[in-house]
Order: structure tokens, then C-alpha cells, then sequence
């Protein structure tokens, strides 16, 4: 059991906490860990191609494309509420 440990070079121990991490920052709405989810899938799909495993290289691959969709809608939003507190202080004394 001990040799499996770093059978992959340890690639999977690092995007296990590379992953835990980003959904840690996530949950407290913090930026970095969408960047942090990338990277942690990024990982993974080292991890599958080290493993060949096909279905770990799509899946993540899917999960990187679904990360950034996130990002471009949170900053999206994040705009858009900008621009309405900007526009309902405009009228105020």
C-alpha cells in the first residue's frame, strides 16, 4: 500500500490539496480560488495522463472550462452591480 502513495510522482496528492484549497477560497467567495481550481484540474489532467485515464483528462478538462465560465460570469456581475450602485448614487444628495 505504501509504494501507491507516489506510484504518480505525488501529482495526485498535489492536485487533491491544490483542489481542497480552491474550494475552501470559493466557499469564502474569495477570486483565487477559481484560479486555484484551474490549476488544481490542470493537475489532474497531468494526473490522468500519467494514469491514462481518458475519463480523468475530460472530466477535468470540462471542470477547467466550467471554472472559467464562473469566473467571466462572476466578473460579469460583479460589473453590472457596479454599474447600478454607481448609477443609483448618481441621483442621491
Amino acid at each position: 500500500m505504501w509504494e501507491s502513495l507516489a506510484e504518480y510522482y505525488c501529482v495526485d496528492w498535489v492536485a487533491l490539496v491544490l483542489n481542497a484549497v480552491a474550494i475552501y477560497l470559493l466557499g469564502k467567495k474569495r477570486r483565487s480560488g477559481w484560479s486555484l481550481g484551474v490549476a488544481a484540474n490542470l493537475v489532474w489532467i497531468a494526473f490522468g495522463v500519467l494514469a491514462h485515464s481518458v475519463a480523468t483528462m475530460v472530466a477535468c478538462s470540462i471542470f477547467v472550462a466550467l471554472n472559467i465560465k464562473g469566473w467571466l460570469n462572476w466578473r460579469s456581475e460583479e460589473a453590472s452591480n457596479l454599474a447600478q450602485q454607481a448609477s443609483g448614487s448618481e441621483g442621491a444628495p
